[in-house]
């Protein structure tokens, strides 16, 4: 009994093991062949425990049946398997006088849960951590200008603003309000502060030399939501990155939801901005 309940519980820490390096290495495996894996490694460790060329063994199996033989896989999945085996075997040996005081059980929980819960919290941190050096790659200086004035700012290429002016097709752009604020025109201010969205095409607010210029739109939401807005049309931007990009008479919208920005950008570029 003791020796099912032992290749039981390498299975589990093998499984969830193979699972953890699967994720963060991007590698698409079937649950099956994970599962077997465990298994087979589980089984081989339990029986050579004592042995070090048995752990040598228990461990070429679980990379070779999981992900394949190859010697780029060994080094490439074996590498984040061992450091998640060491940083799990470092932190249960450090708990491991409170553990031992527990029943078999209690002990076996305990020890998964621990284990599951610091894969998690890593894997976690590690998405994060990709997560913002993929926004990192999409940022970008530009130089906008509008209404004769010129900002320069930091913006961000959102790939999901897909969000274009209906009549001429262009792009729009999302522009923090209040990142331009104190050089904008006192006139267009005024306008923006007064213009009402349940009304909006009532524009006498502003100058009548923008009407030319303004758009309105109707804006909907990832949760399906609509509202409307005013789309402005700039005379020119640049942007500054490997290779320089002038845009000419595209759209911004004013936002005041700058926080939501990725990056701490003050501009959201259209898709298009990638071209």
């Amino acid at each position: 009994m003791i020796g099912e309940l032992l290749v039981l519980y390498n299975t589990l820490f093998n499984y969830f093991l193979l699972k953890f390096t699967k994720e963060i290495t991007g590698l698409y495996v079937k649950k099956r062949r994970l599962v077997f894996s465990a298994f087979v490694s589980g089984l081989v460790s339990s029986v050579l425990y004592q042995s070090f060329a048995g752990a040598v063994l228990s461990f070429v199996l679980l990379i070779g049946l999981a992900f394949s033989f190859r010697v780029q896989t060994l080094l490439k999945q074996g590498t984040v398997l061992l450091i998640a085996t060491f940083f799990i075997g470092g932190l249960l040996t450090s708990l491991l006088p409170f553990l031992l005081r527990q029943s078999d059980l209690i002990f076996f929980i305990f020890c998964l849960s621990i284990a599951v819960l610091s894969l998690t919290f890593i894997h976690s941190k590690w998405r994060n951590m990709v997560k913002e050096k993929l926004q990192q790659s999409f940022l970008v200086d530009c130089e906008l200008e509008l209404f004769q004035q010129t900002f320069s700012l930091k913006g961000f290429i959102d790939t999901g603003n897909e969000c274009v002016e209906p009549i001429s097709g262009k792009p729009v752009h999302f522009l923090s309000y209040r990142a331009v604020e104190e050089k904008l025109p006192e006139e267009l201010k005024k306008g923006l502060l007064t213009w009402d969205d349940n009304n909006p095409y009532q524009l006498t607010m502003f100058p009548s030399f923008m009407y030319p210029r303004i758009r309105v739109l109707t804006l909907s939401t990832v949760q399906k939501e609509t509202s409307n807005a005013l789309a402005f049309r700039f005379d020119r931007l640049v942007l500054y990155g490997n290779i320089k990009k002038e845009i000419l008479d595209e759209y911004v919208v004013f936002t005041r939801h700058d926080a939501r920005f990725p990056q701490n950008a003050q501009m959201i570029l259209h898709i298009l901005a990638l071209n």
